[in-house]
């Protein structure tokens, strides 16, 4: 064989040879920095929980993990299916938002026995399951806020009405009992009626089409939702009612804009998109062995004409 031949034969030889070694150093390499793989059970049934997916997956590609969301359109069957689907796919970690807080405990329990570790986020989950943390907004004192905004305003007197979201879920529970705790303060202002809008903004307007003919001393709205308390006050205005107060709840940069005009009187101030990266922050902690509280709340401040210059919408 020539020289030159076997030269070259020899060099290809080991540039194989390089390239294997290559190849199975990056095989490891890839194995050891195999990212966490996160999923993240929630909804995504109005902006404020799309805010929540956008910072849940900036802050995973931020912390070098991977994230799955699944939207269970706050249907409890869907998100007890989708977790499984999760536990067969055995993720590492699991941020839930429990579309209602007794529906998903057996879920919250296969997740334990399948020693996949859950952090709970935005809404509250019953009892009789294990999870790591809790964080979100305090959907509580959420209400609390915008129910103390309402009563300043009808100066703590007259009738009002309440909207309410998808009755049953966390969210709708305490920010119903937020308000009827501030009414045992205020025995003087009378409920005459609580209406579930679930979300449509429709309802609200037809309701209040027939509500406000019906109740010329009707004095105040409270609402679970900025959307549907905009909507509100869209229709009080058309017909004349401008002397309504309305309160949501949210912080949406269009519930700012319409305190600012005057079209709704306050809100309660939350940040899903925060909410969504404190979630992915504690999974990712909890996965490097880090020991971590209960809770992990989320300030909700009350929003009116007069502070309204110091916030900005998080949807």
């Amino acid at each position: 064989m020539p020289e030159k031949t076997r030269r070259l034969l020899l060099g290809a030889g080991i540039a194989s040879l390089l390239a294997l070694a290559g190849c199975g150093s990056g095989g490891s390499g890839a194995s050891s920095a195999k990212k966490p793989r996160i999923g993240f059970a929630m909804t995504l049934n109005d902006p404020y929980w799309q805010n929540m997916r956008l910072g849940a997956i900036d802050e995973a590609q931020k912390l070098g993990a991977e994230v799955t969301i699944l939207n269970a359109e706050e249907d409890v069957p869907k998100q007890a299916q989708q977790i499984q689907e999760l536990i067969a796919q055995s993720v590492d970690i699991v941020c839930l938002v429990p579309m209602k807080p007794d529906g998903l405990v057996t879920s919250v329990t296969a997740l334990n026995a399948n020693k996949i570790p859950v952090i709970i986020v935005n809404r509250e989950i019953g009892d009789g399951c294990e999870y790591v943390a809790y964080t979100g907004t305090d959907t509580y004192m959420g209400g609390l806020a915008s129910a103390k905004i309402l009563m300043q305003a009808i100066g703590g007197k007259g009738e009002i009405i309440e909207f309410q979201q998808v009755l049953g879920t966390g969210p709708q529970l305490m920010r119903t009992k937020a308000l009827d705790d501030t009414l045992k303060q205020f025995p003087d202002v009378k409920v005459i009626g609580r209406y579930p809008h679930e979300g449509n903004d429709a309802k609200v307007v037809a309701t209040l089409g027939t509500i406000l003919p019906d109740h010329p001393n009707l004095k105040g709205i409270y609402v679970h939702g900025d959307p549907q308390a905009i909507a509100a006050g869209n229709a009080c205005a058309q017909a004349g009612r401008k002397d309504i107060a309305i309160v949501g709840m949210g912080g949406s940069q269009q519930a700012l804009d319409a305190i600012k005009d005057g079209k709704i009187t306050g809100t309660s101030f939350q940040r899903p998109e925060e909410e969504g990266r404190s979630a992915i922050r504690l999974a990712m902690r909890h996965l490097k062995g880090e020991k971590l509280e209960k809770r992990y709340p989320i300030d909700c401040p009350a929003v009116t004409k007069e502070n309204v210059s110091q916030f900005k919408g998080q949807f």
